[in-house]
């Protein structure tokens, strides 16, 4: 209970400050020999996740296999491997997609209402070419605004949720590993990623359902809905991801995504939704670049100039990086009386293979067990128009 009770009063923290420890003034005078730094996964998917299973083929590893793997047990790799981390996390969370969650294990469950139906028998496939023609025909439902009702139900969503909300329970060792409720909303509009993970502080009033890119993809809709879950009883936040393959769209300075003017209220409404960005993952770093950074020799580090379904990016995309961000947002303070940009940092993995390389030296692939978990593999291309070659290590945060 009481290492339960610190990471809430490190939640706290970032939603006052994007800081992760507080501390008064004496304490820098002094030596603070309680400090101790935790280390933790922030952006992780598993089997549960449409896109793992369906299109990067992890058909093995569940969420309870994340937290196995992040305590320092062993676990077997989508590619049919074993993995074990080199120094247990700990912290952390699964951050399934909240689009048609679980759908492909409702679809396999015989006792589920959803693998009597036509649409259930569909997601079986019997080789991975059927699957990911499926991943994509599910994809263009949500991308199209005509998302599939069925899959979105709360005996499809409602149920996978509620158990990825006890299986963090179950996982959760006080003073030893902490876990949290969490998902991801994935909102992309003309392919733009406009992703957020959310993080709930405790379990206690979880809502029923998530708020899902099929609800709304629509940032706005989202800090609304979660304004109703703090009135509701529940403490959240959301953490910006993969900015650098927004296509200019998630740092805005006059108008927002849908060209709507920016003021002094949505500033307030995003900084007290959104008080985390994510810095890095395997998808490149969203810092810099060296078109925003002339006078940095590092800035060409990991930037990925792609977008989401294989659009190519533009790395001259002021609001796609966090650097930039920082600059606008002490403008914006000067111009709106308020600066929606002074959110604190992560790192995160991004994997869909549930386990997680952190160094480059055992690196074992990010996307499932079809693409590029083995060197051989990463050099032979790519999937959905991103090369597998550009993945790298994952990054981690530290409380």
């Amino acid at each position: 209970v009481l290492f339960r009770v610190h990471l809430g009063s490190f939640f706290t923290t970032l939603l006052l400050a994007g800081l992760l420890i507080q501390t008064g003034q004496a304490a820098f005078a002094q030596p603070a020999p309680e400090r101790e730094a935790y280390f933790g996964e922030t952006h992780v998917h598993t089997s549960w996740s449409l896109d793992s299973y369906l299109g990067f083929g992890n058909t093995i590893a569940g969420p309870e296999e994340f937290y196995k793997y992040s305590l320092g047990q062993p676990i077997t790799h989508p590619g049919g491997f074993t993995v074990k981390i080199t120094k247990p996390l700990d912290w952390g969370a699964t951050t399934e997609h909240a689009e048609y969650l679980g759908a492909v294990q409702a679809a396999l469950d015989p006792d589920s209402q959803l693998s009597k139906t036509l649409l259930g028998k569909s997601l079986k496939f019997g080789s991975r070419v059927e699957a990911e023609a499926t991943y994509k025909l599910l994809t263009v439902t949500m991308l199209k605004n005509h998302p599939l009702t069925d899959l979105m139900a709360p005996d499809v969503l409602g149920t996978y949720w509620r158990r990825l909300v006890e299986i963090a329970d179950k996982y959760y060792q006080p003073g030893k590993f902490t876990t949290f409720a969490a998902y991801e909303w994935t909102s992309t509009p003309n392919s733009a990623n406009l992703h957020r993970n959310i993080f709930f502080l405790d379990t206690k009033k979880v809502p029923d359902m998530p708020f899902s890119a099929i609800d709304s993809d629509d940032p706005r809709a989202l800090w609304k809905w979660m304004d109703a879950q703090r009135k509701a009883g529940n403490e959240l936040l959301a953490i910006t991801h993969n900015p650098n393959l927004s296509n200019g769209l998630m740092f805005p300075t006059e108008v927002d995504d849908r060209g709507r003017p920016i003021d002094k209220a949505w500033a307030e409404t995003r900084m007290r939704n959104e008080p985390l960005g994510e810095l890095k993952q395997v998808k490149g770093q969203s810092e810099t670049t060296p078109g925003l950074s002339p006078n940095d020799e590092f800035a060409n580090y990991e930037v990925v100039v792609w977008q989401l379904l294989g659009y190519k990016g533009d790395p001259r995309n002021f609001g796609s990086y966090i650097r930039q961000a920082f600059k606008d947002g002490l403008a914006m303070q000067d111009r709106l009386g308020l600066n929606p940009y002074k959110f604190g940092v992560v790192s995160g993995s991004d994997s869909h293979s549930t386990a997680v390389s952190y160094r480059q030296n055992n690196f074992f692939g990010i996307h499932g067990g079809n693409f590029d978990e083995t060197p051989e593999k990463r050099l032979e291309g790519g999937h959905f128009g991103f090369k597998n070659l550009w993945a790298s290590p994952a990054g981690l945060s530290v409380v």
